[in-house]
């Protein structure tokens, strides 16, 4: 995995999220990211929790007689790894759309020596073998 902001490579050791008011405007400077996952590379716990994710949208469309991702229904709810590899645009739009808060938990799990806090998303795209998500940062604020 790699993770630039503003074009220079940052140690993921630290990187966090911001938790509350998560793709709100920073009174901050902010800095552009790119962090890149390869397909092999997300953490089995997000693999996971994402699975559970998917069979959840199972049953909850069973139960109210429609689909809220009809993309998942369309390929009969498969598995999140046969998701990244077979269907990445959808893989991308889970991210985007409901997972982003559980990768980063995943993915940031160090709370010392932090540097960097992922402030937005702006676009997650996957090209089939890995997956791109742009956004904004700013500098951790040492009180």
């Amino acid at each position: 995995m790699i993770f630039r902001s503003a074009g220079t490579e940052i140690n993921l050791n630290t990187v966090t999220y911001r938790s509350l008011g998560f793709g709100e405007k920073s009174i901050l400077e902010t800095k552009k990211y790119e962090m890149t996952i390869n397909n092999d590379e997300f953490p089995e716990q997000f693999i996971s929790h994402a699975n559970s994710f998917i069979a959840e949208c199972k049953i909850d469309d069973s139960e109210q007689g429609y689909a809220d991702i009809p993309e998942l229904e369309k390929i009969e709810y498969p598995t999140f790894d046969e998701i990244l590899n077979n269907y990445h645009n959808l893989a991308a739009s889970l991210i985007k759309d409901y997972l982003y808060f559980e990768l980063f938990y995943f993915l940031f799990p160090n709370s010392k020596e932090l540097k960097i806090v992922i402030n937005s998303i702006e676009n997650i795209k996957s090209d089939g073998t890995s997956i791109t998500i742009t956004g904004e940062t700013y500098p951790v604020q040492k009180t």
